[in-house]
């Protein structure tokens, strides 16, 4: 049974000595994660303490590992606040922080660790971390938990959800504790909610541009070739300009977005998997209402992949910036970035779907080999993408990138229509602690580091896992 009484009554027992901290000029150090959810997060809990006159600083790192935990206790902060990260590192955590530190998570953890007065997580109060609460959400509630004036962070709470993939109810809804921030956010008219079609550009892009951006679902013929998909609406006699602009899909009338569908279903139709990706074009969209309408910042998919791009292309401080509400320079940046990493994606995923020999399949299991070919920071980007494809919509989809310092990065994700069952978080903590690496993540979605030297070892120990 969910708890939200239960979280919001730890936040506000700790508030207290925060604001102690704060009042006393303690240095606190936030630590996130580079992805969306990461950034939002750190962002709502430094944006919180900063507001208080905290002296509190914002770092974030790509993976938290042993070593990482040194170099950041070498920094001299007086207490840190860990956010989307070290839930797995809480024994680290206490040998170099001792009680200093504090853990607002959402991954799947060991019931001791749930227990440590320093860690709260997700799990604790009965939300399912991988779709119910994600750590911007987590955050959202600290933070308001100091301020209720602090609500007006609750956008941030639903762009790392729907960036995270937890939009997992029916019709693409957020639900628990994510569905309570989004409440927050609409009851004080920061954001709205309809049901419509969810391509990617929906506000900013020209109808053919956001079909062919669109990777989840993956439309097979039209993913990634805006030619094709102009050449098939201009044959549907949909109205693409009005004037000498371009329309974009938010503009266009319930008729018209009902004849676009169906163009699209003649192309995309007679596939397998047709039907299930038709289908997940609709759903639930999120708009932040007091954003400009014709910025990524518009929709909060839109915003959360933004902020993807900016963590995946070492530009976590500009995705940071644009949280904080920068919308000029740091949102010129982001955009750069944007570009550079849907570069990136498609260029991995055509030089992989044209190397069918990377791709090693164990019945429902199948290993992708990206090391020479995936940036390592883009690899969970496009696992997720592969498993959103009726090719591999049943598979458990494990692939693996060339990292730093002699490691290999490994990005996991199970299909929807996956039958079997698997939890991905401790199926990853497990093979890699066997080879002396480190993982961990949530049931459908997880990744690790391990030594090169021993990727062999990890796969055989994962096709065990999975097997069994």
């Amino acid at each position: 049974m969910t708890n939200i009484e239960g979280l919001t009554a730890r936040y506000r027992a700790l508030a207290p000595s925060l604001l102690k901290m704060a009042t006393d000029g303690k240095r606190i150090l936030v630590v996130t994660h580079i992805d969306a959810d990461g950034l939002c997060s750190g962002s709502a809990v430094f944006a919180a303490l900063k507001r208080k006159g905290a002296n509190v600083a914002l770092r974030t790192v790509p993976d938290l590992d042993a070593k990482t935990v040194l170099s950041l206790k070498e920094l001299g902060h007086e207490f840190h606040i860990f956010t989307d990260l070290g839930s797995t590192l809480v024994r680290e955590l206490e040998a170099a922080f001792g009680g200093d530190f504090l853990v607002i998570d959402h991954h799947q953890i060991s019931e001791a660790d749930m227990a440590n007065r320093s860690v709260i997580n997700a799990w604790a109060y009965g939300f399912d971390g991988g779709k119910e609460a994600c750590s911007s959400a987590m955050a959202y509630f600290f933070a308001a938990a100091l301020d209720q004036a602090n609500a007006d962070l609750s956008p941030l709470a639903v762009v790392g959800a729907v960036a995270d993939r937890q939009d997992a109810g029916p019709g693409r809804s957020l639900t628990g504790l994510n569905r309570a921030a989004l409440g927050d956010a609409q009851s004080r008219g920061l954001m709205s909610v309809t049901t419509d079609l969810m391509f990617t550009g929906r506000e900013t892009r020209p109808v053919h541009e956001a079909v062919a951006l669109t990777s989840t679902p993956l439309l097979k013929g039209l993913t990634g070739s805006k030619d094709a998909v102009l050449a098939l609406l201009h044959q549907s006699g949909l109205t693409l300009k009005d004037g000498g602009s371009w329309r974009t899909v938010s503009s266009l009338s319930q008729d018209e977005k009902k004849r676009l569908v169906e163009a699209l279903a003649g192309v995309v139709g007679p596939q397998e998997g047709a039907s299930d990706a038709l289908a997940g074009i609709f759903g639930e969209v999120y708009t932040l209402r007091f954003e400009d309408a014709f910025t990524p910042l518009r929709d909060a998919r839109e915003f959360g992949t933004l902020l993807n791009s900016c963590g995946r292309m070492g530009a976590s401080g500009t995705g940071i910036s644009v949280c904080l509400g920068d919308r000029s320079q740091a949102l010129k940046a982001a955009m750069k970035s944007l570009s550079e990493y849907r570069s990136g994606i498609n260029k991995a995923l055509s030089g992989l779907t044209s190397e069918p020999s990377r791709m090693e399949r164990h019945g429902s299991l199948v290993f992708v080999n990206g090391e020479g070919l995936v940036d390592e920071k883009l690899l969970g980007p496009v696992i997720s993408i592969l498993t959103s494809t009726p090719e591999f919509k049943d598979k458990v989809v494990v692939g693996r990138a060339t990292g730093r310092d002699a490691e290999v990065k490994i990005s996991s994700r199970v299909g929807d229509a996956f039958a079997g069952e698997v939890n991905l978080g401790l199926l990853m903590k497990e093979a890699a602690e066997a080879v002396d690496g480190v993982g961990g993540g949530h049931e459908m979605a997880a990744g690790a580091k391990i030594p090169s030297s021993r990727t062999d070892t990890f796969s055989k120990a994962v096709l065990a896992r999975v097997a069994g």
